[in-house]
């Protein structure tokens, strides 16, 4: 028999059988506990077995009999408290970025009451499951949130599973989300075993056989989602196969980041400590077949200057568009001094390098700066990749010009800045029998981004090697280290190809294609990282179908909320007929 709506709860809302009653805490304590132990999972400590069952305070709540409001607020103080502890060390990056880290996670734990809410309209409106929707929707939602102005693909739950070798292989087809998807499941089946009735009654026999038939369904599906995932992970890890690419010599410098004034070094200070590891790299046997330095760690920045211009003409368009105190003479000079020290070190080395730099670039009417990565040969023409994915607040301020007051979230306030350029496409590197692709700084963790290199590449040849150059001194000696390297992980596993990164401040580290981390080195530490990368033949369903898995939650949701919106009556009796 339905039970009577309460004053409290949505407008609208189908009635429900209620489930089977337990004491629980108050919604506020369960959002609590749920944030708590979800931000566990990660690093810094890393208990990757409590990701599965974390959300089950949280999933309590779409079955809860509480007051709507009480609900809604458990679930939100749950996403803030697990938002703030996982975040906070963007608070590293300058003392005034505590704005940034609060306003960040406030709109991140909006993600928490949402899920609530979709699940107990489709409880009620559908009268379905947790364990078929609890998982839709959580995918839903964080494919959503990869996707929502900028991005910010981190922390989904795959991500607490980066070293189960075993369970992160079905990356290769459905993405982390797929992985999400899995523990959504089983956190919302731990559920179902609190809240649905467990037993019928009066039957006698084993427990398989006195087991409700709902449950008994539940177990069989979760049993073997579970073991299919195991067992598949072992078949790929075991018959993989790789064979001995480039060797690549990684620089791992520590220098700090631009707003520490106090600590900043001269840039021929940070060119010497360049210096000392490229002539390391240099001394070994066998020599590397690459070096490659970290992100923007050049420190004199390249200048483009197109042909067209004479130097009157350059002088007015500098002027214009740069800066009334600026000249073609300063343009020029900086040019032809940074090209012929960089000549100068290609010639003394003799290896081709991967340089992480700054680029400004001028053109007729227009002035443009790039976070680039440029690629040396001896003898040949210079290869260049303009970033594609920049980093909200840090590399340019998104919607600045109609709402100023955003550079307050930013460490920027009081200069005189012109914020990078997003460049325009993908780029491949040529070295020798290899091609290689490069994800500057957090595009690594941005799962369409890096497949761009791989869906787009020219004459379908796959990069063999992927390269990330990074800087993350930003945040000193937080746990970001840790969670940068974690998501990167599963970019190997979905493209099934080693990656190289090379990190100011570390972690720098080869991973293969299965997402092993073969080596690397600790964080803050000034080092050389060498380690020849393995070239992985597989190719990989993820490449072709993208993050199929999170469009099809995505639509899933959609459509289960407009069929429950539209179609009430209809709903409720579909409702019915499934209980009965």
């Amino acid at each position: 028999m339905a039970t009577p709506l309460t004053a409290a709860e949505q407008p609208g809302e189908a009635t429900s059988t209620a489930p089977k009653q337990i004491g629980l805490p108050h919604p506020v304590v369960l959002g609590f506990v749920s944030g708590v132990i979800l931000w566990l999972s990660f690093p810094p400590v890393e208990w990757s077995w409590s990701a599965w069952l974390a959300l089950v305070p949280l999933f309590l709540l779409v079955v809860s009999q509480r007051s709507a409001r009480s609900i809604y607020l458990g679930a939100w103080v749950g996403g803030l408290t697990f938002w703030l502890l996982a975040i906070r060390w963007i608070w590293a990056t300058d003392q005034s970025a505590w704005l940034g880290w609060i306003v960040m996670s406030l709109f991140l734990s909006i993600w928490w009451p949402g899920f609530v809410f979709l699940g107990r309209f489709a409880r009620r409106r559908l009268g379905l499951p947790l364990i078929v929707a609890g998982p839709i929707f959580w995918v839903a939602l964080e494919y959503l949130r990869a996707h929502t102005l900028t991005g910010f693909p981190w922390y989904y739950l795959a991500h607490s599973q980066y070293r189960m070798l075993y369970l992160t292989q079905i990356a290769d087809f459905a993405g982390a989300l797929g992985l999400s998807f899995l523990i959504a499941v089983v956190n919302a089946f731990l559920v179902d075993l609190l809240t649905e009735p467990l037993f019928r009654p009066r039957v006698k026999g084993s427990w398989w056989v006195r087991l409700a038939l709902g449950q008994r369904v539940r177990l069989v599906v979760v049993g073997l989602a579970v073991v299919a995932t195991v067992g598949y992970g072992v078949f790929r890890v075991e018959t993989a196969q790789f064979q001995p690419g480039p060797r690549i010599a990684s620089l791992q410098t520590n220098d700090v980041n631009e707003f520490d004034s106090d600590l900043k070094r001269k840039p021929e200070a940070i060119q010497a400590d360049l210096d000392a590891l490229i002539d390391r790299a240099r001394r070994l046997n066998p020599r590397p077949d690459l070096i490659v330095w970290p992100e923007t760690s050049n420190p004199w920045s390249f200048y483009r200057i197109d042909p067209k211009f004479d130097r009157k003409s350059l002088d007015i368009e500098v002027k214009r568009e740069v800066d009334p105190d600026d000249s073609a003479d300063r343009w020029l000079t900086n040019r032809d001094a940074v090209d012929a020290h960089f000549a100068r070190i290609l010639d003394a080395v003799g290896i081709p390098m991967i340089v992480g730099t700054s680029i400004y670039e001028i053109k007729p009417s227009s002035y443009l700066k790039f976070n680039a990565a440029i690629l040396f040969r001896p003898g040949l023409p210079l290869q260049i990749y303009r970033k594609l994915h920049l980093v909200p607040f840090g590399e340019y301020v998104p919607l600045l010009k109609q709402l100023p007051w955003l550079i307050r979230l930013t460490p920027y306030r009081g200069t005189r800045l012109h914020f990078l350029d997003h460049g325009q496409e993908a780029a491949w590197f040529d070295l020798g029998p290899y091609r290689l692709a490069t994800a500057i700084c957090f595009e690594d963790t941005v799962p369409h981004v890096v497949r761009r290199f791989f869906a787009e590449a020219p004459d379908n040849r796959e990069p063999d090697v992927l390269i990330n150059l990074s800087n993350d001194g930003w945040f000193k000696e937080t746990d970001e280290h840790e969670m940068h390297l974690a998501v990167s992980v599963f970019r190997c596993i979905e493209h099934r190809v080693p990656l190289s990164r090379t990190v100011n401040t570390g972690i720098s580290a080869m991973i293969d294609g299965n997402g092993r981390i073969l080596k690397s080195l600790p964080k803050l530490q000034r080092g050389l990282l060498v380690e020849t990368a393995p070239l992985d033949s597989r190719r990989s369903l993820y490449t072709v179908w993208g993050d199929w898995l999170g469009l099809f939650c995505m639509a899933s949701t959609i459509g289960l909320v407009l069929i429950g919106t539209l179609s009430p009556r209809q709903s409720r009796q579909a409702q019915t007929a499934i209980r009965g």
